[in-house]
């Protein structure tokens, strides 16, 4: 699909067929997609670990989740931990990395003059600040950077994803993967073939394009322009909005076939059901 397209396509899935594995390829595909995004000075910050549903344990799989996530955590096959790890800003190494691309000619014009520059310049801001700006917004957005371009590389290979997290699991979890006291988790994605239609009851509906976007100033709206939002339309970009008349329908028909109690509580999810 075009680009725009797997936009316009992708939805936030809860319901997957938990009889069909997804492939390692896929994930593969994905992670690559995470690897390529952007990321200051070039740290890769963004880790992930990869948990097999069928290979889990029931304590790993009730750490995982949250309050809202008890239909995929019982039907996806896959998650995906996604967490930054301070130690990529450590400033030696910071310091390295942004070298290395002068070094490939993607900073500066001359590699040996900005390396120079680098060490005049940045050396001594880096090697004073990493510790801050491993935990700066910045650092966190380069990781949802990643998470983005895993995305739709999963949509644009017919699968589904869904990003949950919740602050009360996140120390059980870093204990049971034994994750380093660098990393933050940011968030768990659950990643299977969806068992709910291609639409998932129609695009989910947004804040008021003008109400999230200015021009110039803050309080000054961006318009949209109606021409260009009929060529997203035309694209697949922009697409009918739920729910649609069925979507009921099909929910109730999606727990039936995957056997999910409706009444099931929120938190009172147990291991061991429908798989």
């Amino acid at each position: 699909m075009e680009l725009k397209e797997v936009i316009g396509w992708r939805r936030s899935i809860r319901f997957y067929w938990p009889f069909r594995p997804v492939e390692r390829a896929k994930i593969q595909k994905m992670l690559e997609a995470a690897r390529r995004a952007s990321c200051v000075g070039n740290v890769n910050n963004t880790r992930a670990i990869i948990i097999w549903r069928d290979k889990a344990s029931p304590e790993l799989l009730k750490a995982l989740t949250p309050a809202l996530g008890y239909q995929q955590m019982q039907t996806a096959p896959c998650f995906i931990v996604w967490y930054s790890d301070a130690a990529a800003y450590e400033g030696t190494k910071w310091i390295n990395d942004v070298k290395r691309l002068a070094d490939m000619r993607r900073l500066g014009s001359d590699a040996e003059e900005t390396k120079r520059q680098i060490d005049k310049s940045l050396k001594p801001v880096f090697t004073a600040m990493w510790k801050q700006a491993a935990v700066s917004p910045l650092a966190f957005m380069d990781l949802g950077q990643a998470v983005a371009q895993a995305t739709l590389v999963a949509y644009d290979e017919g699968l589904g994803t869904c990003l949950m997290s919740g602050p009360m699991m996140l120390d059980k979890v870093n204990k049971l993967l034994k994750l380093p006291d660098t990393a933050t988790i940011v968030c768990i994605m659950s990643v299977g073939y969806p068992a709910e239609s291609t639409i998932a009851g129609g695009q989910t509906v947004k804040a008021p394009f003008e109400s999230l976007f200015y021009e110039m100033e803050y309080g000054q709206p961006m318009k949209q322009d109606p021409q260009t939002v009929e060529e997203m339309k035309q694209a697949n970009m922009i697409q009918q909005p739920a729910p649609v008349a069925w979507r009921d329908a099909e929910l109730k028909a999606v727990v039936r076939a995957l056997g999910i109690e409706e009444d099931r509580q929120l938190t009172g999810f147990q291991t061991g059901g429908n798989s």
